[in-house]
């Protein structure tokens, strides 16, 4: 075999093997949507306007507020940069997560859920700090009050939507792709 015929057949099957692991994350993802069971955490939206990026909202979720609050009166917030912990959680009858603080995420009660969450440079991670939307749209979004989450078994959380103060969808609901 030439190293002409070699080189190709290289890069066919590096395309391939990309192609395949493109299509695992978003199956991942799909999964993730679909299975997941929709939680909201309170927000607080803020500055709704980038002129590099295009229209979007930064968030910032209370219950990581509230994180920060409790975990920096136990330990020095200089000695944890890139920690990683799991919270327990209990769901009100709208789905609104609070943070059971005393919580053991090994034995949970029926209304607990895992979440999981990061420190990263002494703010608490728990999902994505922006939200993007189409442009024009600015206005709809201001009304948010909660972020959608679809929330897998092991705590792990992915962003879907907003909500507003009635737990109402804000914009248009993606259907599966």
């Amino acid at each position: 075999m030439s190293s002409r015929i070699q080189q190709r057949l290289g890069l066919l099957l590096s395309g391939i093997a990309i192609l395949a692991g493109i299509n695992v994350v978003v199956w991942r993802y799909e999964q993730a949507i679909s299975s997941g069971e929709m939680v909201l955490l309170q927000l607080a939206p803020v500055d709704p306007r980038s002129l590099m990026q295009g229209d979007y909202m930064r968030l910032d979720y209370q219950l990581a507020r509230d994180v920060a609050s409790q975990r920096a009166r136990q330990t020095d917030p200089l000695a944890l940069t890139n920690q990683y912990d799991t919270l327990v959680i209990r769901l009100d009858d709208h789905q609104v997560a609070s943070w059971v603080v005393e919580g053991n995420p090994a034995q949970l009660s029926a209304s607990e859920r895992r979440l999981q969450v990061r420190q990263y440079h002494q703010q608490w991670l728990i999902g994505p700090d922006a939200f993007f939307f189409e442009e024009g749209t600015g206005e709809l979004f201001e009304a948010a009050r909660y972020g959608e989450f679809r929330l897998q078994e092991n705590g792990k959380a992915l962003l879907v939507g907003l909500r507003d103060s009635q737990y109402q969808p804000i914009g248009q609901v993606r259907g599966r792709w």
